[in-house]
């Protein structure tokens, strides 16, 4: 992982007027096309700390992507057909948040769009701990009272590629901490046998009877967690409420999309509800028989793995 720059927070700015609302996202090019601000009618929705960032690439916020391995891969390492690969970026292992988020991407506007996108092949930092080519694309689209984001991955290799995916978004408090709230609308957590890095055993735990059960909003109040819930059923969708403000936004997202993640962590000013395609450490799940559970999509040549998300801003 690159230590950022003054330069890599260079802006791209989106904005406009859509059915009578003001809405506007800026996106880092050069950091992963993370989004780090979703405004609406002049409220600010994103936490992005940009000191923290510059002083440590590791301490991310915003609102960034996550591939081809979502949060945690345990030692950096998995095997996929056969082949042990170590997922590295110029020498260095990579355990932590996928290969994307420090990539300069190539970005083109319209009027309520705008597109990130990269290529890499055989020499490129992502090809290093990813070997197939490929090309990735990230879509911003403006909504009435919300956003579209969606991702694209097309492998140009000619072998089949295991994909996982996630967006982590850093949702910032309006009010305070008592007054926020979150539904995560999931029957079970996974069982991690090292918490810290998010290693999943395979086991589900009933969230139900526990403070993990979200499937109602909950207050952050007491609520210090980082956590994978599953699966997100096809008609509920996970939410942050600022009751303070009577306000909410709901995650809306592609089928695919079934994991969960839901981060509080205690004295820190946001609150993360993340959607994955896959389980942390999905290759070896995968690995281990857990297919289902896993979430793993394995991409052809010359095929594609796509998901998004809308966020929409609403009342309670």
């Amino acid at each position: 992982m690159r230590s950022f720059t003054r330069e890599d927070l260079e802006t791209e700015t989106l904005e406009g007027e859509v059915d009578g609302h003001k809405m506007a996202v800026v996106v880092l090019p050069n950091m992963g096309a993370n989004l780090i601000s979703f405004r609406v009618d002049e409220r600010e929705f994103i936490h992005f700390d940009a000191p923290r960032v510059l002083a440590d690439g590791n301490d991310m916020s915003g609102c960034f992507h996550m591939f081809p391995t979502p949060c945690a891969l345990d030692n950096g390492t998995y095997t996929f057909q056969a082949k042990t690969i170590t997922q590295r970026k110029h020498g260095e292992v990579i355990t932590n948040h996928g290969l994307l988020r420090d990539e300069r991407f190539a970005v083109a506007k319209r009027e309520d769009e705008l597109t990130a996108s990269l290529e890499w092949a055989e020499g490129h930092p992502v090809y290093e701990g990813f070997p197939w080519p490929g090309r990735a694309e990230i879509r911003y689209r403006l909504l009435p009272r919300g956003l579209e984001v969606r991702f694209r991955f097309e492998n140009r290799g000619d072998s089949p590629a295991p994909v996982g995916y996630g967006i982590h978004p850093f949702w910032q408090f309006l009010c305070d901490r008592a007054e926020v709230l979150v539904k995560v609308p999931a029957e079970y957590r996974l069982a991690l046998d090292n918490y810290e890095d998010q290693n999943p055993t395979g086991e589900l735990i009933p969230v139900e009877g526990t403070k993990y059960d979200l499937r109602r909003p909950a207050p952050l109040t007491e609520l210090f967690i980082d956590d994978v819930f599953w699966p997100r059923p096809e008609d509920e969708c996970p939410e942050v409420i600022w009751a303070g403000e009577g306000l909410k936004v709901r995650i809306e997202a592609s089928g695919n999309l079934r994991h969960m993640v839901c981060y509080s962590p205690e004295g820190r000013p946001f609150v993360c509800v993340e959607s994955l395609a896959s389980s942390p450490g999905a290759q070896n799940l995968y690995a281990k028989g857990f297919r289902d559970l896993s979430g793993l999509t394995i991409v052809e040549p010359g095929r594609a793995f796509e998901a998004w998300v809308r966020y929409w801003v609403e009342t309670p």
